[in-house]
């Protein structure tokens, strides 16, 4: 039986860890969601930290032209570039800290300009990099 309750233990922590990671996902794309309820130790200073700093990016993009802002940093660089690669450039020019949480937020705020301005057929993909990262460029 001890063996099973260790077993048990493992799992909890497992899954306590996978709930962890599922929560941060999600506020990644709601920044108002509520965290599970499961205690977990340290689980919730990190997602008022992603909370946090979606706020901060959401204050500094406040006003900005986002679809605009997109098309000038493509034209700056010239090149095709990833929306990871675009993020970091757009953290700069909003002098914001260059961290993965920053990073994050701004790189899915751009995946919603890119596909209206895929839509709207301002820029395209233009392959991939590693074969996972889609590169994007002006399209005219």
């Amino acid at each position: 039986m001890t063996e099973r309750l260790q077993q048990l233990e493992r799992e909890r922590v497992d899954i306590q860890e996978l709930m962890g990671a599922l929560d941060r996902i999600i506020l990644s794309y709601e920044p108002d969601y509520r965290a599970s309820a499961l205690p977990q130790t340290g689980r919730l200073d990190r997602s008022r930290k992603v909370k946090a700093s979606s706020s901060e990016v959401k204050a500094a993009m406040n006003g900005v032209n986002k679809r605009q802002a997109v098309l000038e940093v493509l034209r700056e660089i010239g090149e095709p570039i990833s929306v990871t690669d675009w993020a970091a450039k757009f953290v700069t020019k909003l002098s914001i800290p260059n961290d993965p949480e920053n990073l994050s937020v701004i790189a899915h705020r751009l995946s919603a300009v890119l596909t209206q301005l895929t839509t709207a057929g301002r820029v395209r993909q233009s392959g991939q990099f590693d074969g996972r990262k889609v590169l994007w460029e002006v399209a005219a």
